[in-house]
């Protein structure tokens, strides 16, 4: 900001005047006394769940269920779920973001050698791009998806046979 004020200045050919470039400082540094004193803002902590739970008896239960609404759900809470669920399968770490109880964000699957599975992005329930890779990092060639994680088009519906 300061730097951009200094410029303008300098710019409009005012820099040489003694009294325009005190004037200039003395605003840029209030300015900056003024920000730094501004509150900070705290970001919003997410929730993050495990995607399952052992019980006492050992039997494996779901974190999240699909409620009557079609939306996801903590078990045993009524409003749909809000954060992200954390899961380990077969040694993939996979992370998936929720927003009122749709898959809504960011997603990740990790492989067990820390390289990136695959990723995507839900918008509102429905996945809008994906992409994977293999264990040494190249990316696989998908039949639904584009290199660059968009969707690829369906053929016309003239251009399909039925068979």
């Amino acid at each position: 900001m300061a730097a951009i004020i200094v410029q303008v200045v300098k710019n409009l050919g005012l820099w040489h005047d003694d009294s325009m470039r005190e004037a200039v400082l003395f605003i840029v540094f209030a300015i900056s006394v003024i920000a730094a004193d501004a509150p900070k803002v705290k970001p919003e902590s997410v929730r993050v769940i495990p995607a399952r739970e052992v019980s006492p008896t050992g039997e494996v239960l779901e974190v999240l269920v699909r409620g009557s609404d079609d939306r996801w759900h903590v078990r045993e809470e009524k409003l749909p779920f809000t954060g992200k669920v954390v899961d380990k399968v077969f040694g993939r770490e996979h992370e998936t973001s929720y927003l009122k109880g749709l898959r809504h964000g960011l997603y990740v699957i990790i492989h067990r050698n820390g390289v990136t599975a695959a990723q995507g992005l839900f918008l509102k329930g429905k996945r809008v791009k994906h992409r994977e890779w293999d264990m040494q990092g190249g990316q696989i060639e998908l039949d639904a998806w584009n290199f660059d994680g968009t969707p690829k088009k369906p053929a016309p519906k003239s251009l399909k046979r039925k068979f």
